[in-house]
């Protein structure tokens, strides 16, 4: 069996996150903490590469506070690839798109705490927003257009595959929910081991902590030449036999373990625009004098 890992990842704390409370307006720079988030998450993911895959896929909403968290996850992708004699660090590039920027909430954005912005019905925009109903159609249009294309192509490889999906907690929300229900409709089989999640367990409305993600294991048998040949012939349909064939393992919702112990910096700082030229403070002391 071949396994294709997907993450729905959600970016480290922006400065809109702390000086609002919500997740919009969209387009902000990480916070000092989140950058440190997004360095841990990033650490973390590079540890389990040698289980996932040598050059994973990246994509990733065009927006700072995701760009800058996929960057992360990229940079500390290990060289030379899990498995590979070749000293040469793989190249992983990162597709940036629209379609997974997160909800223009307009001029009541103020007034919208995370939950309730996951939580709320379609509805109507606000003064200058964008609708629920949009938002959902831009994920349906990212899952067709993006997604769904990329794991037909990664599902009939017959060689380990990972994705990396780094966008906001509201999109991610609408990508979440209209994936899990696609996959009730197909009804693949879900991983029978004890403790496992079942398919219709798995929450739909379980919003993404900064720095956290949600993580799918795909498994499909491993191809001829020939079945694999056929496979990638294309045609309609073809990404639904390939997930109705596939076992599916849920392995981690809302998964923050790489953050436990993790403080803010007080006074201030950790709430900070992060700046690339700001040194941590154990770096003003040599080992010597330590």
């Amino acid at each position: 069996m071949e396994e294709t890992h997907i993450f729905f990842i959600r970016h480290g704390e922006s400065v809109d996150d702390v000086s609002h409370g919500h997740a919009g307006p969209p387009d902000s720079p990480l916070t000092a903490h989140g950058a440190i988030q997004s360095s841990q998450l990033a650490a973390h993911l590079a540890e389990r590469a040698a289980s996932l895959a040598p050059i994973p896929h990246m994509l990733c909403s065009d927006f700072q506070q995701a760009r800058m968290t996929a960057e992360a996850i990229r940079d500390a992708y290990p060289s030379p690839a899990a498995g590979s004699t070749s000293t040469v660090k793989p190249e992983i590039a990162i597709l940036q798109l629209g379609e997974l920027r997160e909800k223009r909430f307009g001029e009541r954005s103020a007034e919208v705490s995370d939950s309730a912005a996951a939580a709320q019905p379609g509805g109507g925009a606000y003064t200058e927003g964008e609708s629920f109903k949009e938002v959902d159609a831009r994920a349906k249009r990212f899952l067709d257009a993006v997604l769904l294309p990329l794991l037909e192509e990664l599902l009939t490889s017959g060689t380990p595959q990972c994705v990396f999906i780094i966008a906001h907690g509201v999109i991610h929300s609408h990508v979440w929910l209209e994936f899990i229900r696609l996959l009730r409709a197909l009804r693949p089989r879900t991983t029978s081991a004890p403790g496992a999640m079942c398919l219709e367990s798995v929450p739909l409305d379980e919003f993404l902590g900064n720095a956290a993600y949600h993580e799918i294991v795909l498994k499909t048998p491993t191809l001829s030449s020939e079945d694999s040949s056929s496979s990638q012939s294309g045609g309609a349909g073809s990404i639904d036999q390939a997930l109705s064939t596939a076992q599916v393992h849920f392995s981690a919702i809302n998964y923050a373990d790489h953050l436990s112990g993790l403080k803010k910096t007080g006074g201030g700082i950790g709430n900070a625009k992060y700046d690339k030229k700001q040194r941590k403070i154990d770096s003003f002391f040599s080992k010597s004098s330590a």
